[in-house]
């Protein structure tokens, strides 16, 4: 089995600690304080046979020309290897303008990779794996419903 976009389970949020790990992302936002926020779903993409999943775990937000804090394509993302952690903040650099373009092309920078809980795996085969949930990730994965035949590349 190869990876997959999918809506993430209850079962899996628990086994997998998804609350715990969010509520590090964001220790004082008052709704995650008190538990996941109402209405709130994860979505990852995963590769349950090699035991891998890929989490976009937080928008990095930049100050604006309005002086406050604004969404950049900037994203914070979580690429779990057999219980490993690999911290990433990753960028999406390109998206095609409109839903119906065919093919749909999206692109994305590697701008940071922390693998100090993964010594023993080669930081190659890390990108590569990267590349590949990424790929079927594409541009917003389980909740991007609205674009079809994406293509994805990498800056990286």
């Amino acid at each position: 089995m190869a990876f997959v976009n999918e809506r993430v389970s209850e079962e899996d949020i628990q086994k997998y600690g998804l609350d715990e790990l969010m509520r590090e992302f964001f220790p004082f936002d008052r709704e995650w304080k008190n538990g996941r926020p109402s209405g709130f779903w994860y979505s990852w993409t995963i590769d349950r046979n090699r035991g891998i999943y890929f989490l976009i775990t937080k928008t990095i937000t930049e100050t604006g020309d309005s002086g406050r804090p604004e969404p950049t394509n900037k994203r914070i993302a979580i690429l779990n290897f057999q219980g490993k952690r690999i911290s990433l903040i990753i960028k999406r650099t390109y998206c095609s303008p409109s839903f119906s373009d065919n093919p749909f092309l999206v692109a994305w920078s590697l701008l940071e990779i922390n693998t100090l809980e993964v010594h023993e795996i080669d930081r190659t085969n890390i990108i590569d794996i990267l590349k590949e949930a990424l790929s079927v990730y594409g541009y917003r994965g389980a909740y991007s419903n609205r674009a079809t035949n994406v293509v994805v590349k990498f800056n990286f």
